[in-house]
């Protein structure tokens, strides 16, 4: 799979958590070791290893294992005991590592401990020195999994997932770069939460463990910089489904190219000040654009749940709370001075609390919008922000 650079927060998490394995390659494994440090310090991430082994897996295949990885980003590191990087092979220009794999990591503080298993990148692309690759001289690989993770704290498992994966469709011509993962199923024990209150409120709506899994999708148009979040939704069960989508502009090869340079310059100087670097960060913004957003809400009696809960706090009914939530929205909308958009707003929240089904909030502006204008907007007339954007509400659509 090819890191898209989205924002998408989990394909971009596992080309830095994977960068660790910075591989060798098959017939000069200095000169591709030196080559992989220079492009991940291109990416904003450091990487350094104690030790390199050659042999062969049980399935036969040429395997260079680094011991002792450690991967910086930012002032944050870790070190991980194996990398392996599996059919390392010269490809055009650079480099192809047909897969790398972390078969463990894990940290541990006193009672509290992560573990990661089964952590792979497949079809890694490592381009030669002076040859930039036609996406921004990103990270291109084919597809990524982590197998398992495992967060306890005080000795209780809290939080655990399994197959979280994530694919891309490399384009063809004027085709967009497709992506597309899930994470197959997660749980968290609410019971093991430190905040008693927070386990009481858990336990009265049945939500002593919380189960489900989470999808995203999206495509990537490289010519014209258009990006399109379309999917990243959370399913939990018996509760519902939330999601947000995102469509932006000016997210150019030549905007990912500046955005890796400035990484680079950061991490060349870590002490520096911070507010050079923000200033950076706010310059490579203004170059991108909004189109349009969506957050959205699908009930699965949660809604229920806890209209029956608060009811019971106070002694009433669930269908009282209900008309007490439809009373107030007006009020916490006029502050905004936007009578159309509180109109909307009360429309579909009574049409929610009274058959729970859908609650969509949604941006459209009517023609992109430069993110430096709406910044300028944010900070000088917050309340014309809901109009300038095209912002909708809608419910049981």
């Amino acid at each position: 799979m090819a890191t898209t650079g989205t924002s998408f927060a989990v394909s971009t998490a596992f080309a830095a958590l994977l960068a660790l394995s910075v591989p060798a390659a098959t017939q000069d494994i200095d000169a591709f070791l030196d080559r992989f440090q220079a492009v991940m310090t291109e990416q904003g991430t450091s990487v350094q290893w104690a030790g390199i082994e050659e042999y062969t897996d049980f399935q036969s295949r040429p395997v260079i294992a680094l011991s002792n990885v450690t991967v910086g980003v930012a002032d944050e590191t870790v070190t991980l005991p194996v990398v392996e990087l599996i059919e390392v092979t010269e490809e055009g220009d650079g480099w192809r590592i047909g897969t790398l794999l972390v078969p463990s990591y894990s940290q541990q503080d006193g009672d509290d401990w992560i573990y990661l298993n089964n952590i792979e990148m497949h079809g890694v692309s490592i381009e030669a020195e002076g040859v930039e690759n036609e996406y921004g001289g990103m990270l291109l690989y084919e597809g990524a999994r982590l197998g398992d993770l495992t967060v306890n704290a005080k000795g209780m498992e809290v939080f655990r997932m399994e197959d979280l994966h994530v694919e891309v469709e490399m384009p063809e011509g004027d085709e967009p770069m497709r992506f597309s993962g899930a994470a197959e199923s997660f749980t968290a024990n609410l019971a093991a939460a430190e905040d008693a209150q927070a386990r009481a409120v858990a336990s009265a709506m049945g939500f002593e463990e919380l189960a489900g899994y989470f999808e995203i999708e999206g495509e990537w148009h490289p010519a014209s910089g258009r990006m399109n979040l379309s999917r990243y939704d959370i399913t939990v069960e018996d509760a519902g489904t939330i999601g947000i989508s995102l469509e932006i502009g000016g997210y150019t090869p030549e905007f990912i190219a500046s955005l890796r340079e400035t990484q680079a310059r950061l991490m060349a100087n870590p002490g520096g000040d911070d507010s050079a670097a923000g200033l950076a960060m706010l310059g490579l913004m203004q170059q991108l654009t909004f189109h349009s957003a969506r957050i959205h809400f699908y009930d699965d009696t949660l809604t229920e749940k806890v209209l029956e809960f608060v009811a019971q706090q106070q002694g009433a009914r669930a269908r009282d709370i209900a008309n007490q939530a439809k009373g107030m929205v007006p009020f916490m909308m006029m502050q905004l001075g936007n009578q159309e958009l509180t109109m909307q707003a009360t429309t579909a929240v009574s049409a929610f609390l009274d058959q729970p089904g859908s609650l969509v909030v949604a941006a459209q502006p009517p023609a992109p919008i430069p993110f430096a204008l709406l910044m300028a907007g944010a900070m000088s007339a917050p309340q014309s922000l809901p109009q300038q954007l095209g912002v909708t509400i809608k419910a049981n659509e």
